[in-house]
């Protein structure tokens, strides 16, 4: 896992570094109304389901080429900090569905406290306990769809599928819990079907709905 985050962190740094590379394209101006409110750049704010800001999130976008836009986004999701890289095709068209491909890293958590269902002695136990969520990384296809505005600014809409790379664990950040009053050692626990559940659905894998506003620059 540390190997697979070291990797993360270094592609998404290579990445940033290329996208600022390119910073220099100037997209060609001409005295046509629809090209005079075509941005090079923006600076987006959003909100979503498994979506590239998370919950809610900021994204500094610009044009790579003509067709493709190029962003950095980070936000916060219910699992964790969210940072990655998403490219836009057909992006020098306002009328039609954009293609997308994105990847991201969610943080999961640590020593968050939560209400969790284990078995302990054969019986299913309601508990308190500090929870481990492994990082869990993330690619995610989709389309796009944008209302451009006169001044250059638009709103856009994403649907998409969020795809796990990985599979993130979960574990008791402390080896000891209070049942009933008595303290048993974690070792003894073993979370319930139901819990399980819970924690995959709190992966952030699934149907990708999101909205965002881009302020053109």
């Amino acid at each position: 896992m540390k190997n697979l985050k070291k990797r993360y962190l270094t592609t998404l740094f290579l990445l940033g570094i290329s996208f600022l590379g390119m910073a220099q394209y100037e997209r060609p101006r001409s005295s046509e109304s629809n090209d005079s409110r075509k941005r090079n750049a923006f600076i987006s704010i959003g909100s979503g389901i498994h979506y590239k800001y998370g919950l809610i999130g900021l994204g500094y976008g610009m044009m790579l080429n003509e067709q493709v836009l190029g962003e950095l986004n980070v936000g916060i999701g219910g699992y964790g900090f969210k940072s990655g890289f998403t490219a836009i095709f057909n992006a020098g068209s306002n009328k039609k569905w954009r293609p997308s491909i994105g990847f991201s890293r969610a943080s999961g958590s640590e020593n968050q406290d939560l209400d969790v269902e284990v078995i302990y002695q054969l019986n299913n136990q309601n508990i308190n306990a500090k929870i481990d969520l492994e990082p869990a990384y993330v690619l995610v296809p989709g389309f796009q769809r944008v209302i451009l505005f006169r001044n250059g600014n638009n709103l856009a809409f994403d649907i998409g599928l969020a795809i796990a790379l990985n599979n993130p664990g979960y574990s008791f950040s402390e080896k000891f819990v209070k049942i009933n009053g008595n303290t048993i050692n974690t070792y003894e626990l073993e979370f319930s079907d139901l819990q399980k559940s819970t924690f995959e659905l709190l992966r952030p894998s699934g149907l990708k709905l999101g909205m965002s506003f881009n302020f053109g620059l």
